[in-house]
């Protein structure tokens, strides 16, 4: 007696390579945007404990009797000095002169008042390539602009936080970079 192999027709075959088409096809967009939901909610995370860290640090400057900006306050890594006001304005070696906030210092408040595996970098010429995640940005004014920028490409909007050092007003909005 002899044994018949069974095997595939060329029909089922193609019935099965047509199912697996329609459910990548089906299937793949929805997993692409997943990624980008992950770096959207991490960029909302990173910010809404930017924003908790503020309100710690002006809460800490009443406690500690609301000094002066060229008085340290004791909270955050380092030498955190405050505003007029008490928000966090500089972190410098020594105390300040003035209470004005200068460009490199947006990229040190950050870094002293957050405890995370985050990278962050100041502006240079351009916000891309980024080799961090997040890219900080001073314009001259009491605003410090904080762009998330993993996960994202040169041209799209980005999470941005906005840091007012005068008033302690955080903003969370998405963005293009400035020129």
């Amino acid at each position: 007696m002899k044994s018949k192999s069974q095997g595939f027709t060329l029909l089922e075959l193609i019935v099965v390579v047509v199912i697996l088409g329609v459910l990548a096809v089906t299937a793949a967009p929805r997993f692409l945007g997943v990624q980008r939901d992950a770096h959207e909610a991490l960029a909302q995370g990173a910010f809404a404990a930017f924003r908790n860290s503020i309100d710690m640090y002006h809460s800490q400057w009443l406690v500690d009797g609301e000094p002066d900006f060229d008085q340290v306050v004791n909270y955050g890594e380092g030498d955190v000095y405050p505003s007029e006001t008490g928000f966090p304005i500089s972190v410098l070696a020594t105390p300040p002169t003035s209470p004005i906030l200068v460009g490199e210092q947006c990229e040190k408040i950050w870094a002293a008042l957050m405890n995370t595996d985050l990278t962050i970098r100041s502006y240079t010429s351009d916000v891309f390539p980024s080799n961090t995640d997040i890219v900080s940005w001073y314009q001259g004014t009491s605003t410090c602009f904080y762009y998330y920028t993993t996960g994202y490409s040169q041209g799209e909007p980005l999470p941005r936080l906005n840091y007012n050092t005068n008033t302690g007003e955080i903003e969370i909005t998405t963005g293009t970079p400035h020129s």
